[in-house]
């Protein structure tokens, strides 16, 4: 029995050591990219390390060799002279630098002689060891930046670094960052590819919590809302196809001067690190009558903006026809990225039951069949129009509420109110109220119009709604 070998070993050896060094509070983006390697990993990590302060970066290459200079090509042409460049009071050198032919020298010298030894659990583990004992010698960053060379499928790159960042996403604080690209047919955006690299990811069960999409040279976006606008798409492409949600996302744009790189990222990037002033609330919405309603059940605890307050923001959001909660996230994330405060954004159905659900979530728009242009006049008009030959108009309201923060958290609070529009009150001239429908509608056991409450009767039948939003905001 004496030739035979000791189970695990090395593997209670490795963890021994990884006990001793707590990177509990460190925060570890892992950057990879998709579909290829040459995406610009290296670039983004430079201007990452410029604008986040406490920060510091590891290279991982799964090359075995390097050349005279200890680089794997000339000097001040790798990503380390790509961080030099625009880090240049700072130096990178073999600290930082993790290759793969010396992890597989190191680790058969270490470990060779202790069991049979594998790729995975054996190997991992000891890069893993690797990469948190070169945090504590290049000064514990609190943010640490791992770039991956090549692409996560790569046989050289998978057995060693999924187990990682499994390890890291469940038990430490960490966080993946997929670079990848937008295409475009002429006509709108393509996201075939961005998707490709989720799927991918899920496949090892992973999520990213970042995407940055690069735009190619040929639909560069006019203007933020049009990037804000593509970023949308694309989250809404991963909630609906994959299932992948809560995921941030920027569109970066294509730089002919690198330098106008580093502002971009610190504006886009900077914000999803920082927490929040959770006493202060933006009310996505110009809608006087939300204002006053939000302001009724929320001003009391929170310093409210609105656009009013920001007249320099001049801020366009697209939005759909099918859903309630998609176009709530869009306004919220959308004034979230524009004033860089905790957003609240609404969005509501009104279905009448005799109409098949008519006008539906469009509601001044009915459904596509009044122009964007519309007022709430004809709106009214309309609405007596198409209910007058009902004998009765029962209907309901569906409400949802997104509640964005910066750094891309993000909450939903949803309502229902079911009753019926009054068609006394209903056959009146519009009355020039900002929304028209609270001169009509009258909730189950309510026999009363939203215009007719009083604030403290408000209050009183939407409690359960009040309640839900600032447990919500108690989430930031």
């Amino acid at each position: 029995m004496s030739g035979l070998r000791e189970n695990q070993k090395t593997l209670r050896a490795i963890h021994t050591l990884m006990n001793e060094i707590d990177m509990r509070d460190v925060n570890v983006f892992f950057v990879l990219s998709y579909p290829r390697s040459d995406m610009g990993k290296g670039t983004f990590v430079a201007q990452a390390l410029n604008v986040v302060s406490e920060s510091d970066a590891i290279k991982f290459d799964g090359l075995l060799n390097t050349n005279a200079n200890g680089r794997h090509t000339a000097r001040g042409h790798d990503d380390f002279g790509i961080y030099e460049r625009f880090n240049p009071t700072r130096s990178f050198s073999d600290e930082h630098y993790l290759l793969g032919g010396e992890i597989y020298r190191d680790f058969i010298l270490t470990y060779g002689e202790n069991e049979n030894l594998q790729i995975t659990p054996h190997l991992s583990a000891y890069v893993e060891y690797r990469l948190m004992k070169m945090w504590q010698d290049i000064g514990k960053p609190k943010n640490l930046f791992v770039e991956i060379g090549g692409v996560l499928t790569d046989n050289e790159v998978a057995p060693l670094f999924v187990p990682i960042l499994k390890h890291f996403l469940e038990n430490k604080n960490g966080r993946i960052i997929l670079l990848t690209e937008l295409s475009h047919n002429d006509e709108y955006i393509k996201t075939k590819t961005i998707q490709d690299g989720v799927k991918m990811l899920l496949g090892y069960a992973l999520k990213p919590w970042l995407i940055l999409a690069r735009e190619p040279q040929g639909i560069q976006a006019s203007g933020i809302c049009e990037r804000i606008e593509f970023e949308r798409i694309i989250i809404s492409k991963l909630a609906h196809n994959l299932n992948c949600k809560d995921v941030r996302v920027i569109s970066i744009p294509y730089f002919k001067n690198l330098a106008d790189y580093t502002p971009y990222i610190q504006k886009r990037f900077l914000p999803l690190l920082q927490q929040s002033n959770k006493k202060t609330v933006f009310l996505a919405t110009k809608n006087k009558s939300k204002i006053k309603d939000l302001t009724l059940y929320l001003g009391n605890e929170y310093d409210l903006k609105t656009p009013f307050d920001f007249p320099e923001i001049d801020l366009e959001v697209v939005e759909g026809i099918d859903s309630i909660s998609e176009n709530a996230f869009a306004k919220a994330r959308a004034y979230a990225v524009m004033t860089n405060l905790l957003c609240i954004a609404d969005d509501t159905g009104f279905f009448i039951e005799q109409l098949n659900g008519e006008p539906g979530v469009a509601i001044r728009r009915w459904g596509g069949e009044l122009p964007e242009s519309a007022t709430q006049e004809t709106f009214w008009n309309y609405l007596q129009k198409k209910t007058a030959p009902l004998s009765h108009i029962d209907c309901y309201f569906k409400q949802c509420f997104a509640i964005v923060a910066p750094n891309g958290h993000c909450e939903f609070v949803y309502t229902k109110n079911s009753g019926t529009l009054n068609k006394e009150k209903l056959s009146l001239p519009y009355n020039n109220t900002s929304y028209p429908l609270g001169a009509a509608f009258e909730a189950k056991n309510r026999k009363m119009t939203w215009d007719e409450m009083t604030d403290e009767q408000k209050k009183e039948f939407d409690f359960a709604l009040i309640s839900d939003l600032h447990s919500a905001l108690g989430q930031f």
